[in-house]
């Protein structure tokens, strides 16, 4: 009896310890810019968007500055809304200012230089490696857990083509691109049963931390109609419905499962809006608050206000069942906004640049939390934070230690108020610096894969309220003001005073570029040359670079 009732006794308490454990929403945008995004640009005017953006938009679009601004100060209400009773750190960035890395950081907290990871292609080459997804923490310690939405942190599965050589008795493997330019009705077929937006079975999230999926492996998912989803292990066929309420519905369906259970939950959802595909545009119920003669400016921020309602919907469901004080909400973008043509303003002002970049703009994201019951120290943070933090952080609020050897940190303590001081002295970032992906393309004599592939790398270090940057040889015929090409150059920037980085200082302050570009170098014994992605670039990376 007395076995039995401590039996008892640690079942109450594992329960009681339970029910006090915080559940978990992880929310991220696709290519959102800190200029789209109201709780962000309260303070922004139209002579703080990018003056290239501006003039193209000008030249080529339907709207006007004012306009856009208008729309992104009123499309995203709820999370206005949290983020004043909540946690916003205004200098916030991404691990990196292209998707796939960036979610291969955010999901592992590790280095992507140590893994190799540069660009998208090096991810997609190799993807990530088994027990490092941090939210096999959280699946450990007893909690539900989901992915649903964007994955893009792995291989596609060949087998998927094979089964389609295999019916057409076929025998000979077929690359993706042999398919598509020798033989298009084996490409269609291969694209409906889903092979874009597969994954091998290794990378899959249910062999990463979690116990549901439905998703896909790509860099987007069409709105509607994809054939790229898949649901745990299986091809979800042709999604019906608009994605971005297909995938709240799965997330609030597996709430609710968790709920049943007496279980905490841990929900990543990660929406596709607003990367391209950005048509057909969203459904009427958002697009009518967003009318105007602009197709784009009116898609844009349709799509935007569908996930700030969605949002709601998923706020309404834990208020009702009682969840709400006690579930702690992040939401952020994976990299800074692709700006230009269906992205439209502002884009990432008042920062420069855009997605691919290592500008402020491509690296600059919004971070929130929200948590009624845990977060003491609302109002916003200017700390130096990555959204890569944002894990770390659900881990330790669920009552776990992350590992030691992560590049990321917990914001717990900033959160509860408990402890202030830094979290970091400076970020880091190395890798692709290209102009495919946004409106810098257009000062390009090539298209944008071509530029894509000759782009140069760079490198940035941000401490304090600087930023140095390395931009590495660009190639003749690349861009309009070097058609001759040009070489090597370091740039020092203070983002706190000059966030568009017009006033280049590092002849003014050569000390300070000495002392961050050591900083910077100490990082690079540890860098492992690319998967994919050029050596050459990836050598002018880890070497030491005379100064501007």
């Amino acid at each position: 009896m007395k076995i039995k009732s401590l039996l008892f006794v640690s079942v109450l308490s594992i329960s009681a310890f339970a029910a006090e454990r915080p559940n978990l929403l992880f929310i991220m945008m696709d290519d959102l810019g800190v200029g789209h995004c109201q709780f962000n640009n309260g303070q922004l005017t139209v002579e703080a968007f990018d003056p290239y953006f501006k003039e193209l938009v000008a030249q080529r679009q339907d709207y006007t500055p004012e306009q856009a601004l208008e729309f992104s100060k009123r499309a995203m209400p709820t999370l206005n809304r949290l983020a004043q009773s909540g946690a916003v750190f205004t200098r916030a960035y991404a691990p990196s200012s292209l998707c796939a890395p960036s979610r291969l950081a955010i999901a592992t907290g590790l280095s992507l230089q140590k893994a190799g990871v540069y660009t998208n292609m090096d991810v997609e080459s190799d993807g990530i490696k088994p027990g490092t997804h941090l939210a096999h923490q959280l699946q450990n310690a007893g909690y539900g857990t989901a992915h649903i939405g964007k994955w893009h942190v792995g291989k596609r599965d060949y087998q998927v083509i094979r089964s389609v050589l295999d019916r057409r008795n076929i025998e000979k493997n077929l690359s993706w691109g042999a398919l598509r330019n020798q033989h298009p009705e084996i490409y269609n077929e291969a694209w409906d049963a889903g092979y874009y937006g597969s994954v091998v079975k290794e990378q899959n999230p249910l062999n990463n931390g979690f116990d549901y999926y439905y998703g896909y492996n790509n860099w987007a998912s069409q709105f509607y109609d994809s054939t790229l989803v898949w649901e745990n292990f299986e091809h979800a066929g042709r999604q019906t419905g608009y994605n971005t309420e297909v995938f709240t519905d799965k997330a609030l369906g597996f709430m609710q499962k968790q709920v049943g259970k007496n279980k905490p939950f841990f929900v990543q959802l990660h929406y596709h809006a607003v990367h391209d595909y950005l048509e057909p545009n969203a459904p009427d119920r958002y697009w009518n608050s967003f009318r105007s003669p602009s197709y784009n400016l009116s898609n844009f921020y349709a799509h935007i206000n569908a996930v700030d309602q969605n949002i709601q919907r998923l706020l309404d469901y834990l208020k009702k069942n009682g969840l709400l004080e006690n579930t702690l909400i992040a939401f952020t973008s994976d990299n800074g906004a692709m700006s230009g043509g269906p992205s439209v303003l502002p884009g990432n002002a008042p920062f420069s640049g855009h997605k691919g970049m290592f500008y402020q703009g491509g690296i600059r994201v919004p971070l929130l939390f929200y948590w009624p019951e845990g977060i003491k120290a609302k109002g916003e943070n200017d700390q130096l934070v990555s959204s890569m933090d944002i894990l770390p952080t659900f881990i330790e609020a669920a009552g776990l230690a992350a590992p030691k050897n992560l590049k990321a940190k917990s914001l717990l303590g900033l959160l509860s108020d408990t402890n202030t001081a830094p979290v970091r002295e400076q970020l880091v970032w190395a890798g692709i610096h290209a102009r495919a992906w946004g409106f810098m393309i257009n000062k390009s004599f090539k298209t944008k894969n071509d530029e894509r592939n000759k782009a140069p790398g760079g490198w940035a270090i941000a401490k304090g309220d600087y930023v140095l940057r390395f931009t590495g040889t660009i190639e003749p015929d690349l861009y309009v003001e070097a058609p001759e090409g040009a070489a090597p150059k370091i740039e020092l920037y203070n983002v706190k005073q000059d966030p568009a980085e017009t006033s280049d200082l590092a002849d003014q302050m050569p000390e300070l570029v000495e002392a961050m570009k050591t900083e910077y170098l100490k990082r690079t014994p540890d860098f492992t040359p690319p998967v994919r992605w050029s050596k050459e670039k990836w050598q002018e990376l880890v070497k030491q670079p005379a100064s501007s």
